[in-house]
């Protein structure tokens, strides 16, 4: 509760100086509807991977009810689970062209935009969700943000959270060297590719839609995901082990159109970033809250746990830096969050 308290206190003064995080919110625009155009309806489809079972869903569904309500329906938010609208390729492209559309999505892809930020999506980057914060509240962190606006891009939200990722596959992969010729799904983005690379797998881009099926009919040997999903998909049915590598914790954010954005009165602007950021900090808590019972659903339905050499991995994360260069970045971004 202690960060939960010092993060909400901050809320006033990132309204007025743009600060972003976990605790914070963009500023928003100024160059909003008018006012008298409050009487109209804005629609936002948002797109995510997840499934509807997903806890990350129950958390865009809170963010959508208390926008609706806080708005007295002027914003109407509807929920689209397990890809219905597109990639989130497509769907940040659809935003960019000013559509009414949100998409879940991550630093890994939003890298496309605003290359640096991509660095947060990296193996072992952060360790937990509270350093994830500290990075976040960073003036380099914060001027990501705004090169991202500059880039088309409004981030809602950056604070949800899905958990570490793990390897999970027919054996236990302890070391790197584990994985030599192993092909692991990966989303596709650079840090991705590069991580998974680093820690000895061969990456293979796929959307998560169609990884069960692509394990089980031995088209890839692996995949690397978090628990939340690893239970919401059943993904337990086609692999037998977690390599408890949990070598990238998931930040997702919510983004939209700046274009879009802007055509929003500045009230509605402002609800629509507190009630999302509200949404991703319960919703990550509750996220950390049921690590332990996710595990032992895994361990029900028949999955081994293994721990692996960390340091190794790690160790081996420091090549994936070192070729997008990032090793310098790094450092300067734990100085400023006070990690070093």
């Amino acid at each position: 509760m202690k960060i939960k308290k010092l993060l909400l206190g901050t809320m006033a003064v990132s309204m007025a100086f743009g600060a972003v995080g976990c605790g914070s919110t963009s500023t928003s625009s100024n160059a909003s509807a008018d006012s008298k155009d409050k009487g109209k309806v804005y629609e936002l489809k948002v797109s995510t991977t997840q499934t509807e079972t997903s806890m990350i869903y129950q958390g865009l569904k809170a963010a959508a009810d208390a926008v609706a309500e806080k708005t007295d329906g002027g914003v109407k938010i509807s929920i689209y689970p397990s890809g219905q609208l597109g990639t989130e390729e497509d769907m940040i492209d659809q935003a960019l062209q000013g559509m009414g559309i949100a998409v879940l999505t991550d630093a890994g892809r939003l890298s496309s935009y605003v290359n640096d930020i991509g660095i947060f999506n990296m193996a072992y980057f952060v360790d937990n969700y509270e350093d994830g914060c500290k990075v976040m509240e960073t003036e380099t962190f914060k001027g990501w943000d705004t090169e991202l606006v500059d880039a088309g891009i409004r981030t809602l939200s950056y604070n949800f959270y899905d958990g570490a990722r793990s390897f999970m596959g027919p054996k236990a992969y302890n070391t790197p060297a584990d994985l030599k010729g192993v092909v692991v799904r990966t989303p596709g983005a650079n840090p991705y590719v590069e991580s998974i690379t680093a820690l000895g797998a061969t990456p293979y881009n796929l959307p998560w839609s169609e990884v069960y099926n692509s394990i089980q009919t031995k088209a890839i040997d692996a995949c690397e995901v978090q628990n939340t999903s690893a239970v919401s998909s059943a993904i337990y049915e086609v692999c037998d082990v977690v390599s408890k590598t949990e070598h990238i914790n998931l930040f997702n954010m919510v983004i939209c159109g700046e274009s879009w954005f802007k055509k929003l009165p500045t009230e509605y602007q402002d609800i629509l970033m507190e009630e999302f950021f509200t949404a991703g900090y319960d919703n990550a808590q509750e996220v950390i809250a049921a690590q332990a019972d996710l595990e032992a659903t895994l361990v029900e339905k028949g999955m081994e746990i293994v721990d692996v050499d960390l340091e190794a991995f790690k160790t081996a994360a420091e090549v994936a830096y070192e070729k997008l260069g990032w090793t310098e970045l790094r450092e300067k971004v734990y100085t400023e969050a006070g990690l070093n």
